[in-house]
């Protein structure tokens, strides 16, 4: 894998950094970002290991809900998953860019908490279970939306 997809990652946390008011504390390849009603946790090594592990916090109920993206287990060194491993940088950016843009949503749909963003040509839903998150992917943002009010994570 080449460097290039890590710091196309890389530069973008950096941006962040100057043009956000987030919190972000930078140790090694982690990259802990924060706001008024979330969290994440980037990690950068891109001969290894790229990912993003996001939770968001209703502050009315106090029930939180997460979403990861990343490399998994992959060996990121071996030539095959360089597209692999760019997708997910990919990915990684453009959900953090939604973030920045205030178009991932929570919201609340009966007693679960839920998060709702654009991603990859798609709407994607993610609900918190009573122990685990569970996603799906919609065409249509109102489809993803449904069952109540949302408002933009801060």
């Amino acid at each position: 894998m080449t460097a290039e997809a890590g710091q196309r990652l890389l530069a973008c946390l950096r941006e962040l950094q100057e043009t956000t008011t987030w919190t972000v504390d930078v140790t090694g390849p982690r990259w802990r970002l924060g706001g008024a009603t979330w969290q994440a946790a980037v990690d950068v090594e891109p001969r290894r290991y790229l990912g993003l592990a996001f939770e968001a916090l209703d502050p009315v109920t106090g029930k939180r809900a997460t979403y990861d993206i990343d490399t998994d287990l992959y060996d990121l060194s071996q030539d095959k998953y360089r597209e692999f491993a760019g997708e997910i940088e990919r990915d990684i950016i453009e959900f953090l860019g939604n973030l920045k843009k205030k178009a991932v949503l929570r919201g609340n749909s009966g007693s679960k908490f839920v998060l709702v963003f654009p991603l990859d040509g798609s709407c994607v839903r993610v609900v918190q279970g009573r122990f685990m998150s569970s996603g799906s992917s919609h065409p249509d943002p109102a489809a993803a939306r449904i069952g109540g009010d949302y408002v933009p994570v801060e």
